[in-house]
């Protein structure tokens, strides 16, 4: 089995059709049903078949497809990291990060990977955990660093928390929920919620007022934008539950406010999520370690003359 083959074949399968496969490869579609058909002879089954909608991969060709893209990306992880060594870098590092840490943790962790004598060639990735989770399955990515969610991670992968995080429901300044006594959730209810748009959080606003008995709130605005979020909290008069290390700058500057909700702090764990596959590699090890120690003086307070 060669890296051809099994670049012939993702094609297919991601064109869902050979002649347009056989153009992304820049071979003639004959030559590429050749490849399709020896590597089925090497592999021993029938990995494609022809549907209404298609070229579709038959459960046999299913299995081999994650391989498939595992191999040809680290294929083309390993070209990149020889031209970086080659250039004078120490290695070829990609990072996948949950976006309420791209000014916490991560920038100092990278600063410290990147700084004089240690040049890495380094591709951080933000994104929501579970599109980050097939990067890292696939080996676009080599490392997550992301808030931990309830969702189901496939067995494949290895999840390490290592640091804790306080969420609380924010108000913009000039909000009539700002600075007032007595909260309950049925006050909260009736109020305008800006929120990620994550299955956790749809778990967590049904859990929160079911459990008293309420129904979850009925205008609640969704997104993958934490600036978003903060700009509608500041400035729209919706409230959101958001990390307080992402919003402990906007507070003591007075735009946003912590309302006493009940509850809170929602307490959530941060962490590590690696391939259980993937190889032992000094570059990865060296940003694991800045990355521990970023959250270690995280814990102890550290930063937080930086943060202000």
């Amino acid at each position: 089995m060669e890296l051809r083959h099994l670049r012939h074949f993702a094609a297919v399968v991601d064109a869902g059709n050979l002649s347009k496969a056989a153009e992304r490869v820049f071979i003639s579609q004959p030559a590429l049903t050749r490849s399709i058909k020896n590597l089925e002879d090497i592999v021993g089954a029938v990995l494609l078949e022809r549907r209404p909608r298609g070229m579709v991969p038959t459960p046999a060709g299913d299995a081999l497809y994650r391989y498939a893209r595992l191999m040809l990306n680290e294929a083309a992880r390993a070209r990149a990291e020889v031209k970086a060594v080659q250039a004078g870098a120490r290695g070829e590092l990609a990072i996948g990060m949950a976006a309420m840490f791209s000014d916490h943790i991560v920038d100092r962790a990278v600063a410290a990977v990147c700084g004089a004598g240690r040049d890495v060639a380094l591709t951080v990735t933000q994104g929501f955990l579970e599109e980050l989770v097939e990067a890292l399955r696939d080996g676009r990515l080599d490392i997550i660093f992301s808030n931990l969610s309830n969702m189901m991670l496939p067995n494949d992968v290895v999840v390490e928390p290592i640091m804790d995080i306080s969420a609380y429901v924010y108000a913009g300044a000039a909000h009539p929920l700002a600075g007032a006594a007595g909260i309950d959730k049925a006050l909260l209810l009736g109020q305008r919620w800006a929120v990620v748009d994550q299955p956790h959080m749809r778990d967590f606003l049904d859990h929160y007022f079911s459990a008293d008995g309420l129904a979850t709130p009925e205008f609640v605005v969704r997104t993958n934008s934490l600036n978003l979020i903060h700009s509608l909290v500041v400035n729209g008069g919706f409230i959101g539950i958001l990390p307080e290390h992402v919003m402990q700058r906007r507070t003591l500057r007075g735009a946003v406010v912590r309302i006493d909700a009940p509850g809170c702090p929602v307490m959530r764990k941060a962490g590590l999520i690696t391939r259980k596959s993937m190889p032992n590699r000094p570059v990865v090890n060296m940003f694991v370690a800045e990355l521990r120690a970023a959250c270690a003086a995280d814990a102890y307070g550290a930063w937080q003359t930086a943060d202000l």
